[in-house]
């Protein structure tokens, strides 16, 4: 169940029993707090919070029990509000072809785990708006296929169960193209070897997702050789398994889970290995019920 914050929040039970039942309220596994108004009746119980506040989140229990028995029922009741936008955005270009888009943290982020991001971008050619990232759970991006000669524009918007915040917009980011003809005379000189082994730009970021929910992974990696990746979960290999989807963009890997359960739960890595040499990033989820 999900709440603006400062609108009331009321939820109703039916219930039966007999003889007449004793009825408790918890929240979080103690009883509620004094501002919620519990109204009992004949075969139901209501649950009133006047004023609902983010401090109200929680799960919700209703205990209903007598002599002969007793039985309880829980419901989540999520309290929120429509995000703070997220801070300044900057660009950079570490690949060129690219613009690596990275924001400051809404203030929301640290007090609501469904925050995430979304990325949009405009260029001086199409000049209309259009989605290049969504579901983006950390505080950059990096958006590919950055033409010379256009002028582009990013906004990034914070983005909840209750709707998205304002914009913050970029700066304008151009690459000029280069249209004069010249001829280059190469001097002699040894040949450079610019082949490395794989390196994580931005590694993996610890991640905790609520059951039912998508839960999305990413980081960055360069590499001469282009590196294999490989993606595991408690060291078994991901990449064959139909149940997770995997992309490589650029250099930037992402896995996709479109459904947490429980049994996703454990410690996942990304391998990426050339002839040169072998680099690991890892980290945990931990799914919430």
């Amino acid at each position: 169940m999900i709440v603006r914050a400062g609108n009331s929040a009321r939820f109703t039970v039916n219930f039966e029993a007999s003889p007449w039942p004793e009825v408790i309220w918890l929240k979080d596994g103690v009883p509620v707090s004094k501002k919620v108004t519990i109204s009992n009746a004949e075969g139901t119980s209501q649950l009133l919070i006047p004023s609902a506040e983010r401090t109200d989140t929680g799960i919700y229990t209703i205990i209903v029990k007598n002599i002969v028995g007793q039985e309880t029922f829980s419901i989540e009741i999520r309290v929120t509000d429509e995000p703070k936008p997220p801070g300044p955005v900057e660009l950079d270009e570490n690949v060129p072809g690219t613009v690596t888009v990275s924001w400051t943290a809404s203030p929301d982020e640290k007090r609501d785990d469904r925050l995430h991001y979304m990325v949009t971008k405009r260029d001086s050619v199409k000049r209309t708006w259009h989605t290049i990232a969504d579901r983006v759970f950390n505080n950059k991006f990096t958006a590919c296929n950055i033409m010379p000669g256009r002028e582009y524009q990013f906004r990034v918007y914070a983005k909840n169960d209750m709707g998205s915040s304002k914009q913050s917009e970029s700066t304008k980011w151009l690459i000029p193209a280069k249209k004069e003809k010249f001829t280059v005379k190469m001097p002699e000189s040894k040949a450079c070897d610019l082949r490395c082994p794989p390196k994580f730009l931005v590694p993996l970021k610890m991640h905790t997702a609520p059951q039912g929910y998508e839960c999305y992974m990413t980081c960055a990696i360069k590499g001469d050789p282009t590196p294999h990746v490989t993606w595991l979960r408690n060291n078994i290999s991901l990449n064959t398994n139909t149940n997770y989807f995997i992309s490589n963009t650029c250099g930037v890997c992402s896995l996709l889970i479109l459904r947490v359960g429980s049994k996703d739960t454990g410690e996942y890595k990304v391998a990426a290995e050339n002839a040169l040499g072998r680099a690991e990033s890892s980290t945990k989820l931990t799914v919430r019920e």
